[in-house]
């Protein structure tokens, strides 16, 4: 078996601020941003020609995904939302049904074919499960059987047709086939074992080969891993606890990582060149 490579990347803020936990960056292909959300306090951020500037609800807002010429489509703690542009107000496009109070979508993104698909997070771990949902047209949530207390790690292959997640609690990242034309999925099946590397499996990214990078939480790292589901790179990463990978930029070769507070200081949203480069991000197209 292949020995995975430590890869020393050059880090810099993306912008000076801190934040309790960053999450989500995405390259804003539209505007030529990139955007992040914190999550307590319910932002959503983007860094545009040189300036950060941020919406604010008071609902903590877990992931969001592009829509439209300027808009974006919002995962909170009460439900799914439709942002048609970055002044507008949102809409409410479906509620989050829950039975714990502690329950709120967590990570999320736009699917090949245009469906916006999000994991929920039970910070309780008692009751019920988190677990993925699909919105299909209509506004109608499709409950999928993805199930963790905390759904991460959600990407999609260069070609749109397999779907990762992690269950960061047990540190497994799974594979299941995707159909982008009708949102049908197959069974999930072990992509990747990380139990043995530092941290656990949080938000993550796929790049133009294929390969799927992670943050690892409370690992100070990403880890990249091949379409084999070998641990090809570890990145240190000056942050106590990444929570998301992004890459993107003008030439696609910037790397975001975005990370939560921790004792020895706040979340941050920092950046490295790579030898890699990111894919297209999809918008959502189907509500």
């Amino acid at each position: 078996m292949k020995e995975s490579q430590q890869l020393n990347l050059e880090f810099s803020p993306l912008v000076e601020q801190g934040f309790d936990l960053a999450e989500c960056p995405r390259w804003d292909w539209r505007q030529k941003a990139w955007c992040w959300v914190n999550i307590p306090a319910g932002e959503l951020w983007r860094l545009k020609d040189g300036k950060a500037e941020s919406r604010q609800w008071n609902d903590m807002l877990g992931c969001a995904a592009m829509w439209g010429e300027s808009g974006f489509v919002l995962g909170t703690k009460s439900g799914v939302y439709l942002l048609e542009s970055w002044e507008a107000e949102r809409q409410q496009i479906a509620p989050l049904v829950k039975t714990h109070p502690r329950m709120r979508f967590n990570d999320g993104r736009a699917a090949p074919g245009g469906r916006f698909m999000a994991g929920t997070r039970n910070g309780a771990k008692e009751g019920d499960q988190g677990q993925f949902h699909q919105l299909m047209a209509g506004g109608k949530l499709e409950k999928m059987p993805m199930f963790a207390w905390t759904c991460n790690g959600l990407a999609f292959s260069p070609c749109g047709k397999i779907l990762y997640w992690a269950d960061t609690g047990t540190s497994l990242v799974y594979r299941a086939d995707y159909n982008p034309e009708t949102g049908e999925y197959g069974e999930s099946t072990v992509f990747c074992d990380l139990t043995d590397f530092d941290g656990r499996p949080d938000g993550a990214s796929v790049d133009s080969e294929g390969a799927y990078w992670v943050a690892m939480y409370s690992g100070k790292s990403v880890v990249r891993i091949g379409t084999d589901g070998v641990v090809t790179h570890v990145i240190p990463v000056p942050a106590d606890n990444p929570t998301m990978v992004a890459l993107g930029g003008e030439k696609g070769d910037q790397l975001v990582v975005t990370s939560a507070e921790s004792a020895n200081g706040p979340g941050r949203v920092l950046t490295a060149q790579v030898d890699w480069t990111g894919i297209k991000e999809p918008l959502v197209t189907v509500l």
